[in-house]
């Protein structure tokens, strides 16, 4: 196996690319990543896994140089792994590198998914231990693999296997499959006090919100200040420069028929807004805004039910009208996407030391337990959101 840096998608033929990445996952796609090369977010490198002699790519891993000063947090390891960084204490505050994918709650690996399981290993272990060499060229300890969803850490967990890792639960993904051909269709799937509630969500939100959809590139400005409002309420530091250019990077990537603003006006200003992203049969809500004020001029609130109107059921009758297959509702509110007919799917982290060290295990035994709590104890009281899938994380 030999494992080869490449600086940019440029120098990679698209026949060579796309036949490894994953036709489902826009975050894969030639274009996202073009996308980011050209807002500035590009990888530092991308290591491709051939057979030597050989042009077909196995596997390939992007790696990022993810920097505090960015103001993308939710994407900067350090948050995650706080422990590590008051342990290192590496200078600048930086631990690594990250690799997989720098936006969507998930970093699906690029691997080719006909190749039997040990090949696939054979890879993996090619690409960790090359994406390590450039983290230790870098002076930096680990190498980052952040909101792996469940197939991803299966197929790492081989490569796991000789503890040189940490390994903590994450924020969980979820995933609305639509059945049928249309809203009542959706409807008819949920419980019927769930049904009832979700009738009236709708109705009196229609009463008072109206909607418009609109390319993503003319809502830029209204809606990145709105999103670090909802950012900042849950902890999350972002920054509205480093938001704008992530939904610029969107709109570049997909164009104006695919990425789109879902904006939620009351008496014609806008208090609420989703960010919808159409690929293939999927479609991805991003991002959600809304004001930070709590009424209108009189002081009533002005967006009853807007969060799940605009990351929810606006969606989803976007999606039937498209004829799309399933709307992946993302992290965040989860127990609520999941009564609303949402699976709950499980994400991790896990962190490479970069020079192959056994890492201390009493680092960040504290906050890896707490988030199995956390997980375990919701699924004890909600079973039937949780997949069995949830056994191997907890």
């Amino acid at each position: 196996m030999t494992v080869e840096r490449v600086p940019s998608l440029d120098d990679i033929a698209g026949g060579a690319w796309d036949d490894v990445a994953d036709p489902r996952d826009m975050f894969q796609s030639r274009a996202w990543l073009r996308a980011l090369e050209q807002s500035g977010d590009a990888p530092v490198t991308y290591l491709i896994a051939r057979r030597p002699g050989h042009p077909r790519i196995l596997g390939a891993l992007p790696l990022y140089d993810s920097l505090p000063s960015r103001g993308d947090f939710l994407y900067w390891p350090e948050l995650h792994f706080q422990d590590l960084l008051h342990a290192a204490g590496p200078p600048g505050g930086r631990l690594g590198l990250l690799a997989g994918s720098r936006a969507g709650f998930s970093t699906r690996l690029v691997v080719n998914r006909t190749l039997p399981t040990t090949t696939r290993t054979e890879v993996l272990h090619a690409l960790r231990d090359a994406a390590r060499a450039v983290a230790v060229e870098r002076g930096l300890p680990y190498t980052f693999f952040l909101f792996l969803d469940a197939s991803a850490w299966r197929d790492l967990a081989p490569v796991a296997g000789n503890g040189d890792h940490h390994r903590l639960a994450s924020v969980a993904q979820t995933e609305l499959e639509l059945p049928g051909e249309g809203f009542e269709d959706y409807l008819a799937t949920l419980p019927r006090n769930t049904r009832t509630s979700v009738r009236r969500e709708v109705g009196l939100f229609a009463g008072t919100c109206a909607t418009e959809t609109v390319p993503l590139r003319e809502a830029i400005t209204t809606v990145a200040p709105m999103i670090v409002n909802v950012r900042a309420k849950h902890g999350m530091a972002y920054s509205v420069d480093a938001v704008t250019r992530r939904l610029a990077t969107y709109s570049s990537a997909l164009g104006d028929a695919a990425a789109t603003a879902l904006l939620c006006r009351v008496r014609g200003r806008v208090v609420g807004a989703g960010v919808m992203c159409r690929w293939h049969d999927r479609l991805y809500v991003t991002d959600f805004g809304r004001l930070d004020d709590e009424g209108g001029e009189g002081g009533e609130a002005p967006d009853p039910f807007v969060y799940f109107n605009a990351a929810i059921y606006e969606p989803v009758k976007h999606a039937y009208a498209m004829g799309l297959s399933s709307v992946v509702t993302g992290a965040g509110a989860e127990l609520g996407k999941a009564r609303r007919g949402s699976a709950v799917l499980p994400l991790m982290h896990l962190a490479w030391a970069a020079a192959g060290d056994r890492p201390d295990r009493r680092i960040d035994t504290a906050p890896a337990d707490e988030r199995r709590k956390h997980w375990g104890e919701l699924r004890s009281a909600h079973p039937r959101y949780f997949h069995p899938v949830w056994d191997e994380l907890l």
